[in-house]
């Protein structure tokens, strides 16, 4: 067992952003004692979580294997909501993306909060910071001496055969390639490559990027509870064995359902909630648990006109034998595409019964929904070369949703309820952006004419068409919508937290991870969350030395 006094600092979870915090405080205040305590095992060693499959462990040993609470808007459907389990949390279990999003969504997010340091031109060093990036044509967007190692199909000679015509096709069809090929340089709104957290295939998981010698790391052990004294001062945890570690300062990084459960189990949070489960109120903060939002996804399945040509995994070209092409997700582009300024002030005034051109979804273009084509089919179609399939992500949702506890014990997962598909502007973009797709992958471009048949739905559905009605579009996000494992906002900054990242009301405790996400963002929130953490490292440092 590890000292239970004389820690600098605690950083209670072990993901993503705990792993980044708790290198970068060791590496910036060599003599700070620091202590990382994760729920879930170790898997440093392990190297079968390197090798490629990109969701290969969702649902597995490594995934906390959440559900959502009964959907109202899905008619009660209950949603799974993988987490990462491991000592790196999310980078142990995810599809490697790595998408920024753009320069829009850290500005709104500074004007939020107030503080400039959140803009995009804020947050671009600790981008950089993190990457190591595969190509030097944009040295003013990108780190080449970073910690993780970003590739693109490109980079690797992953170049699929429907690969050129898939840019030709987005071309005709009025969403242009972004300069550099670049969906990672401030605008995503048009067409690029993917890009992922890979090397050579290898996944890159964040305790081997980021050193944690000199770390004290505590895996397998959950932490119950926040120490907070009398005069509202965090001084440490108790684990769920009831022992006490204390330290100067406690850092929340356990993801944006399991930090705000620590908080509420820790007497702060909605006092009716702490009150409810007989818990003493030690501060009363009621966007404990708020503001939660996510990405939904959808996968659609396309018959291939001739599938002998080849285009798709499954099929007897042999090309998809070749190593290069288990070395990342199987598709070569991201289209990141808008919704028609008048589809959104109608929706917008539904849902608030006004609308104002100041409205953050008018200030600004927005790419509202990611739309992937995979060189695979999707279940239940059977992967044998005779489709492909399209991933759509909802981007910017307005839905939002929380995080509750389910009762004193910490070993209870916490009540999720993400409250999807909620809001007419969801509603909106869904329709629209489902109509678009159709008219893409069937109409008049190149994947219409020499590629795509026709959709190929799931039984209780017809096709696709481009004037399905409102109805049947809403019925088929319904059915089949999904998370896209990117929760975050339950913890806000400007509600929760303070631009410093610490808990109002508590001395000597921060929240470091997605929960403080203040605003949805418009890309997977991978990228977002190691920078947040690498800048967090150094507000953290820099109050220390002050």
């Amino acid at each position: 067992m590890v000292a239970t006094e004389g820690w600098d600092y605690i950083v209670a979870g072990g993901g993503l952003a705990g792993c980044v915090v708790a290198s970068r405080l060791k590496q910036y205040q060599s003599s700070a004692r620091v202590l990382l305590i994760e729920a879930g095992p170790d898997v440093t060693e392990n190297k079968e979580i390197l090798q490629f499959n990109t969701i290969n462990f969702i649902g597995g040993k490594f995934d906390w294997g959440y559900k959502s609470a009964p959907q109202k808007s899905y008619d009660g459907r209950q949603i799974n909501i993988p987490s990462g389990r491991a000592l790196g949390g999310g980078s142990v279990i995810n599809g490697c993306g790595w998408f920024r999003g753009s320069r829009a969504d850290y500005d709104n997010w500074a004007e939020v909060v107030g503080d400039q340091r959140w803009s995009y031109d804020g947050q671009l060093p600790y981008f950089k910071k993190t990457e190591k990036w595969y190509n030097s044509l944009d040295p003013d967007s990108h780190g080449t001496d970073g910690k993780l190692q970003i590739q693109s199909p490109i980079s690797v000679n992953r170049i699929y055969p429907l690969a050129n015509t898939l840019e030709k096709a987005w071309e005709e069809f009025g969403v242009h390639r972004l300069p550099n090929n670049d969906i990672n340089a401030g605008n995503n709104i048009g067409f690029g490559e993917l890009n992922e957290t890979r090397a050579e295939g290898d996944r890159q998981i964040a305790p081997l990027a980021y050193s944690l010698d000199g770390v004290t790391t505590l895996t397998d052990t959950m932490v119950a509870s926040i120490l907070v004294d009398k005069h509202n001062k965090a001084t440490g945890v108790r684990l769920a064995d009831d022992t006490e570690i204390h330290s100067d300062q406690v850092i929340a990084a356990a993801g944006a359902y399991r930090t705000p459960q620590l908080l509420m189990l820790s007497g702060i949070g909605p006092e009716e909630v702490l009150e409810r489960h007989g818990i003493e109120a030690k501060v009363d903060v009621p966007g404990v648990g708020q503001n939660l939002n996510d990405h939904v996804m959808l996968h659609l399945n396309w018959k291939l006109k001739n599938p002998s040509k080849g285009y798709a995994h499954g099929s007897e070209n042999a090309i998809f034998t070749e190593l290069r092409f288990k070395t990342g997700a199987p598709l070569s582009h991201v289209a990141s595409t808008k919704t028609p300024r008048a589809d959104l002030e109608s929706a917008i005034a539904k849902d608030e019964g006004k609308v104002d051109s100041s409205h953050y979804l008018l200030k600004r273009e927005w790419a509202m929904m990611e739309n992937m084509v995979l060189y695979v089919a999707t279940p239940p179609v059977e992967n044998n070369g005779t489709h492909i399939c399209t991933a759509m992500v909802r981007l910017k949702p307005t839905s939002r949703g929380f995080v509750t506890i389910a009762s004193k014990n910490p070993a209870d997962n916490p009540v999720i309820d993400p409250n999807y598909f909620a809001t007419e502007v969801d509603k909106a973009v869904w329709r629209h952006s489902l109509r678009s797709i159709t008219a893409f992958m069937t109409g008049d471009t190149i994947f219409g004419r020499d590629v795509v048949e026709c959709e190929t739905p799931a039984p209780e559905f017809a096709p696709l068409t481009v004037d399905a009605s409102d109805e049947y579009l809403d019925n088929r996000v319904k059915a089949h919508g999904m998370s896209t494992f990117h929760g975050c906002g339950s913890c806000a900054m400007g509600t929760v937290v303070d631009t410093d990242l610490r808990v109002k009301g508590v001395q000597n405790l921060r929240i470091v991870d997605a929960s403080v996400l203040p605003t949805s963002i418009t890309a997977h929130i991978q990228a977002a969350i190691y920078a947040l953490a690498e800048q967090a490292a150094v507000i953290i440092s820099q109050d220390k030395a002050a």
